[in-house]
């Protein structure tokens, strides 16, 4: 088997189905070589992830997906390399628990005037995490049998547009690179291909992304295909921006975004681990 790179991936720290040592085994056995727990905005996890690591002889890179806002879009923004102790990125993540806790409540409230268990679904996601998403409400939406499954959890409650959409007030995509360069990490470009935006638009993000000092975007994601690939190539080809491969794993049950399946990242494309910030003994992976 390849060895492969995974910068991408989520365990029970945040909205993921493995605790963070098992996830960690899970991607060895899948194949990677050096992998990034990267949950929604929480570094809870990578301590237990780095010690499992260790005892694999894996390379570990401690990262975090942080939520944030261009021109009124979500957009999501990886932290690799990060000192996970860093003061600024500790208050960031304060400040977005904040708002997850006021989008949790609001979100419950509306299933409950739509007819929907809102409040029992955050009480089950209180057993389970600190840190509410709507991954959690789909996920206990279809625990307590109120849809068929996470997808019309999405489609009849939470997806945009939807009577339990709550709009967050994420920080700015510039708050939320400073946060990760203060910690002495890099910053790069969750999944770009996913944002609702014309190609003008998209080169415009990448851009200001490159200009406010993110260093990268990922090319290679979870379930893309050649020509998506090819795309996201081209993307930071022209835009000045380093490569990133990431499944954005969260589910063992879903097939689609396994580790260890995910497609090498374009040798014109220059890869975001070969950059000074990540341990030299790496670059036989790039």
């Amino acid at each position: 088997m390849t060895a492969q790179v995974d910068l991408h991936l989520h365990s029970t720290a945040s909205d993921g189905r493995l605790e963070p040592a098992a996830l960690v085994r899970h991607a060895f056995d899948c194949g990677v070589r050096m992998m990034a727990l990267t949950d929604h905005d929480t570094t809870a996890g990578l301590d237990a992830a780095a010690a499992t690591a260790a005892t694999l002889d894996m390379s570990f890179v401690p990262g975090i997906e942080l939520s944030a806002e261009w021109r009124g879009r979500t957009v999501h923004v990886l932290g690799l390399a990060i000192d996970p102790t860093a003061e600024g990125l500790a208050r960031g993540i304060r400040q977005l628990a904040t708002e997850r806790e006021r989008r949790a409540a609001e979100i419950a409230r509306r299933l409950d005037a739509a007819g929907a268990p809102g409040t029992e679904s955050l009480r089950r996601i209180r057993e389970q995490t600190d840190l509410p998403t709507r991954t959690h409400f789909a996920r206990a939406l279809s625990e307590l049998g109120s849809v068929r499954s996470m997808a019309e959890a999405f489609e009849r409650y939470l997806g945009r547009g939807r009577p339990a959409a709550v709009r967050s007030a994420w920080p700015a995509m510039t708050e939320a690179i400073e946060w990760i360069l203060a910690a002495g990490g890099v910053a790069v470009l969750a999944h770009p291909l996913r944002y609702t935006l014309s190609p003008g638009a998209r080169r415009e993000l990448a851009r200001e992304f490159r200009d406010l000092g993110g260093a990268g975007a990922e090319v290679v994601c979870g379930g893309a295909g050649p020509a998506q690939v090819e795309q996201a190539a081209s993307l930071v080809l022209r835009t000045g921006l380093a490569g990133s491969v990431g499944s954005d794993f969260h589910d063992p049950a879903i097939p689609w975004n396994q580790p260890g399946r995910l497609a090498k990242l374009p040798v014109a494309v220059q890869p975001v681990w070969a950059g000074a910030a990540f341990p030299q003994a790496l670059a036989e992976l790039a």
